[in-house]
């Protein structure tokens, strides 16, 4: 006897799920669980190259910064070559917990006097992973960078060339911009604020925090105001100087400054970014490898400070010879092998089935209309940030309005599909640029959002809604959209958290469990919950209609009663809703 579909179903989701479990358990017995790396690290290889030249017939010497091991970044594999240059003897390595770390090299041969000036060119090498969430115990000394605060030994709260916090325009500017705010923190909120909306300059990193505030600056000319405003309130500041590495873009040295906030008893060091706005540790970038906790250059020698070049390459992890042939086949899968762009994506993918396992469920099950499935899909996956998602929210409602309005006035002009379609792109970019503008000068940083909407999706959905308010009535279209937006969201809510992409990344297996449950919801074919509702009188009248049972005898139900029509079938799986 042939089995049915619905038991063939049953036991091809069963027999799907028992693979992902294999494949799971096979993964943890053979050490194939983060082989490659922990989910949203990145291994980097760093060349600072200097080059310099000395003063005419006097001794120098060339200090380079070393990269503490703290936080979220592990540096390792220290080196430098130079051949005009050496170690000072006798030199004592600085104290890995101290944010001054630096190798000190001087001349292998002492300038003869009256000789000129002597080129130099010194490269230290170094390796390095950031994003690391699980520090390993060459990180613990670093660590006590952000756990100790000695304003005195640090001078984090004395004046400077370049941080000029008691001039008296620096202590007017944040004596007025911290009136009326009630904790430290939010006085450093105010800061950053006012900061992030001054006019952009490049100065080359050699601008001051009074320059900054009296012409503007950039990204060092701010990180020093910032400061200069929080120990002009007597807040212990310090600057960061770091490195941007991005496997898209070359590297970059960037500044922000951090705040010793004393929220607890132990009190914290919290980052404050007033160039892109970045702000607290929980979502700070992974890009960045912190170079120095002061506000002194890479590389110091004689007379200007020597030109810094950084270059910086991705490091593939590579099977150890000594690997078992298990954990090389793992190594050779896995994600975390890739560079930090493609991980990024692959993150991003790796949910997307759950997002439309999400949007079959109100489908199927409960019976919410929506504009197809991978529409809500896609907007859940760019509302995954719960914080952005008011904004995600208004800006959807936003884009659709303007979608709508033009495409009524562009219906008088009779065009052609896609010549209209085009324009209500158009019209769609005008509104998210003014979007940008406008929430930039009110302080709000949303470019990374709006670059990642997509604007096809948007357009193609304004003219999916046109159509349902001729077929339907507007009405019925704007309970579609409605619909839409609410499974969106859902959508957000179910892959927003971080553990949840994290799991698909260390265990994509996990999508035939997805592709097992979609197989069952797919045999689904009883009635949706939103037909519950929608039919409730009809099955109110079924049951008074019934017969009721007492004592073992049926009374008799009334002689006369009106037509009870039938409860209609429930509607096919997949069919028109």
């Amino acid at each position: 006897m042939a089995m049915s579909r619905t038991r063939l179903t049953a036991v091809t989701a069963l027999v799907i799920v028992g693979l992902a479990a294999c494949v799971t358990i096979s993964r943890y017995a053979t050490g194939g669980v983060d082989v490659g790396g922990s989910p949203g690290t990145s291994r980097w290889e760093v060349t600072l190259t200097a080059r310099g030249e000395s003063m005419p017939g006097k001794p120098f010497r060339v200090e380079l910064s070393n990269p503490p091991s703290f936080r979220r970044q592990h540096v390792y594999d220290e080196s430098y070559e130079s051949e005009e240059l050496s170690a000072h003897e006798g030199r004592a390595a600085a104290a890995k917990d101290r944010p001054d770390r630096k190798t000190t090299l001087k001349p292998t041969a002492n300038p003869m006097a009256g000789a000129g000036a002597q080129p130099f060119v010194v490269t230290q090498r170094f390796r390095c992973t950031l994003g690391a969430f699980h520090p390993n115990d060459a990180m613990k000394s670093g660590d006590r960078l952000d756990n100790k605060l000695n304003p005195e030994k640090d001078h984090t709260l004395a004046a400077t060339a370049r941080i000029e916090c008691n001039h008296p325009d620096i202590l007017d500017l944040a004596r007025e911009l911290a009136s009326g705010q009630a904790t430290k923190q939010d006085q450093l909120r105010a800061f950053l604020e006012h900061v992030r909306g001054l006019r952009f300059r490049d100065t080359d990193g050699s601008g001051s925090a009074l320059d900054c505030y009296m012409k503007g600056g950039d990204a060092s000319g701010r990180a020093r105001l910032l400061v200069a405003l929080c120990r002009a309130r007597e807040i212990p500041a310090r600057v960061v100087t770091a490195i941007n590495l991005h496997d898209d873009a070359p590297p970059a040295i960037h500044r922000w400054a951090e705040a010793w906030i004393q929220d607890s008893d132990a009190g914290r060091w919290l980052p404050a970014d007033p160039t892109f706005g970045h702000y607290g540790h929980r979502n700070w970038p992974q890009t960045y490898l912190v170079v120095r906790l002061d506000d002194e250059p890479l590389v110091r020698g004689p007379g200007a400070d020597p030109k810094v070049t950084v270059l910086a390459e991705p490091l593939v992890d590579r099977a150890a010879a000594d690997d078992p042939p298990m954990r090389a086949f793992w190594r050779a899968i896995s994600f975390a092998s890739l560079p930090p762009a493609e991980q990024h994506l692959v993150r991003f993918v790796l949910v997307m089935p759950l997002a439309a396992l999400v949007v079959g469920f109100f489908r199927v099950v409960v019976g919410t209309k929506t504009f197809g499935v991978f529409t809500p899909a896609l907007l859940g996956l760019i509302f995954r940030d719960t914080r952005a998602l008011p904004w995600g929210l208004g800006i959807f409602a936003g884009t659709v309005v303007v979608g709508w309005v033009f495409r009524k006035v562009l219906d008088r002009y009779s065009l052609l599909m896609i010549p209209r379609t085009a324009i209500l792109l158009t019209m769609v970019c005008v509104f998210l640029l003014t979007v940008v503008i406008l929430t930039a000068r009110a302080g709000v940083h949303i470019t990374g959002y709006v670059a990642l909407f997509p604007l096809v999706i948007l357009t193609h959905m304004v003219e999916r809604f046109w159509t349902v308010e001729v077929e339907d009535g507007t009405w019925s279209a704007f309970k579609t959209l409605m619909g839409t937006v609410f499974v969106a969201v859902a959508v957000a809510l179910a892959v927003g958290p971080e553990a949840v992409s994290r799991w698909f990344f260390r265990f994509p297996e996990t999508l035939m469990v997805v592709v097992a449950v979609t197989l069952l919801l797919g045999r689904y074919t009883g009635y949706r919950l939103t037909e519950l509702y929608r039919f409730q009188d009809v099955i109110e009248l079924q049951a008074a209609k019934a017969p009721h049972v007492g004592n073992g005898t049926a009374e008799a139900a009334p002689a006369k009663t009106a037509e009870v029509p039938a409860l209609p079938a429930a509607a096919p799986v997949g069919g028109k809703t």
